[in-house]
C-alpha cells in the first residue's frame, strides 16, 4: 500500500504531531508498505528519504503557542504531483481542516480519485472559524472517507461544530527508544534531585508555574536542579525570569536524540501545560519510567485517566506544585510504584499497536481485508448519534 502522510506541523518542528507522523511512517514501512511524509520546508535539515516537501513553513502565533502554516505558488497542483507521482492509494492528512495543507492535500487528492483520511489532533474551547464556516467545512469533512482523532476531548472539540463518525486513535510511543536508564529512586536523596521540563518555550506550556514552586523546592531540597529542555521564541523570557533562582535552573535547549537520557535522569518530569489533546511528552517520560507531575488540562486527564504514574495539579497553583515535588521527592517508594505503573501503560502505545489501528482504517476504507486484530484498550469509533 502507497500512503501519503501530509502534515503541517514535522521536523526540525517539535512536537505531537510530528512524532506521531514520523513514527507511523516508520512504523509503516518496516511492514513492507510505503510511507511517505508530505510536508514544507523548514530551512535546512536531514531528512528521511521518505519525506517529500512543498512549499516554505511559516511560523504563526495561535491558541497561546506556535504554529505553522504553508504558503507557496500553486500549491495544490504541486501536491497532486506529489501524489500521482508516488502512485498513493491514500492519503492521510494529519491536522484535517488546518491551514494550509488541511484544506489543500483532500482537494489535491481528490482530483486524483484518492480517498482521503483525516485525523485531528487539536483541542480547543472554542473556533470562531469553525463557527463562522461552519457549512463549508462540513461539507469538505463530509467527503472524507474517515475521520480520527487522538483523543476523546478532541471529539468534544470538533463536535461542537461539526456532525461525524469519528474513530479514536491515541498517539504512539517507541519502546524501543523511550526506555529507562537506570537512575534508582532512592538517588534523589544521595545525589541531588533532578527536576525536569521538556517542551518549546511557549506560555501555554507553563513554564513560569516551575519557577515560581523553586523557592519552595529549594528551601527543603537546596541542591535540586530544574532542567529546562526545549526552545522557543520566548526563551529569553523565560531566561531573565529564572536569574533569581542561579544555578539551579539549567537551560539545555533543544533536545531530540537524546530525550530518553533527560527523561531518564530525570527524579520526577514536570510538565505544567495550560492547553493538550492529548501528552506525547508523558508517553515518552512514562516509557523511560519517570514519575511525572502534570497539570490538569482535558489531554492529559485523558491520558492519565485516574492512574498511579502521574499527580494531576491545577495548572496555575505553584504552591501546590512545590509541595508535591517536595512530598515525592521525600517518597522513593511511591515513585517508584509511579514508574513501574508509566512503563506498563506505555507498553499498551507502543508504535506497532496504534500502526495497526491505523492501517485497518486504510484497509477498510479501500475495501481490503485488514489481516490484522484492533489490539487496544482505547474506543475506536464514536458515532454521530451519540452527538
Amino acid at each position: 500500500m502507497r500512503i501519503a502522510l501530509v502534515a503541517e506541523d514535522y521536523y526540525p518542528q517539535l512536537g505531537g504531531v510530528p512524532e506521531h507522523v514520523h513514527n507511523l511512517a516508520l512504523q509503516l514501512n518496516r511492514w513492507g508498505h510505503t510511507a511517505t511524509v508530505v510536508t514544507s520546508h523548514m530551512g535546512d535539515y536531514p531528512d528521511a528519504d521518505f519525506v517529500r516537501r512543498v512549499g516554505t513553513s511559516r511560523v504563526i502565533y495561535s491558541n497561546g503557542g506556535v504554529s505553522r502554516l504553508t504558503t507557496g505558488w500553486r500549491l495544490r497542483r504541486r501536491l497532486e504531483d506529489v501524489f500521482r507521482t508516488g502512485r498513493c492509494d491514500i492519503v492521510h492528512v494529519h491536522g484535517g481542516l488546518a491551514p494550509t495543507f488541511g484544506l489543500a492535500a483532500p482537494f489535491a487528492a481528490w482530483r486524483l480519485g484518492i480517498p482521503v483520511v483525516a485525523t485531528f489532533h487539536s483541542w480547543f474551547r472554542r473556533s470562531a472559524g469553525c463557527r463562522v464556516f461552519r457549512r463549508p467545512l462540513q461539507k469538505i469533512l463530509d467527503r472524507h472517507a474517515a475521520t480520527i482523532a487522538v483523543s476523546q476531548p478532541v471529539v468534544d472539540a470538533m463536535s461542537r461544530y461539526f456532525e461525524l463518525d469519528w474513530e479514536i486513535i491515541p498517539n504512539g510511543v517507541d519502546t524501543s527508544f523511550f526506555h529507562p536508564n537506570g537512575r534508582r529512586p532512592m538517588d534523589a536523596l544521595t545525589d541531588h534531585p533532578r527536576l525536569l521540563f521538556l517542551g518549546r518555550m511557549e506560555p501555554r506550556n507553563g513554564l513560569g508555574t516551575l519557577f515560581a514552586a523553586m523557592p519552595r523546592v529549594l528551601a527543603r531540597y537546596p541542591r535540586a536542579v530544574l532542567t529546562v529542555a526545549g526552545e522557543g521564541p520566548w526563551r529569553r523570557y523565560y531566561e531573565r525570569r529564572a536569574r533569581f533562582l542561579g544555578a539551579s535552573v539549567r537551560f539545555v535547549g533543544e533536545v531530540f536524540g537524546d530525550r530518553p537520557d533527560y527523561y531518564g535522569s530525570a527524579d520526577l518530569y514536570l510538565c505544567p501545560t495550560r492547553i493538550a489533546s492529548f501528552g506525547v511528552t508523558l508517553l515518552e517520560a512514562m516509557a523511560c519510567g519517570t514519575p511525572m507531575v502534570v497539570a490538569d488540562n482535558v489531554g492529559f486527564r485523558y491520558v492519565v485517566d485516574g492512574g498511579a504514574e502521574a499527580v494531576i495539579l491545577p495548572k496555575d497553583d505553584p504552591a501546590a506544585w512545590a509541595e508535591t515535588a517536595i512530598a515525592l521527592l521525600a517518597d522513593p517508594e511511591r515513585r517508584r510504584a509511579m514508574s513501574e505503573a508509566g512503563l506498563a501503560k506505555a507498553a499498551r502505545f507502543a508504535w506497532p499497536r496504534i500502526a495497526r489501528q491505523e492501517l485497518a482504517v486504510y484497509e477498510r476504507v479501500l475495501g481490503r481485508s485488514a489481516g490484522v486484530r484492533r489490539d487496544s484498550p482505547w474506543p475506536l469509533t464514536v458515532s454521530r448519534a451519540a452527538w
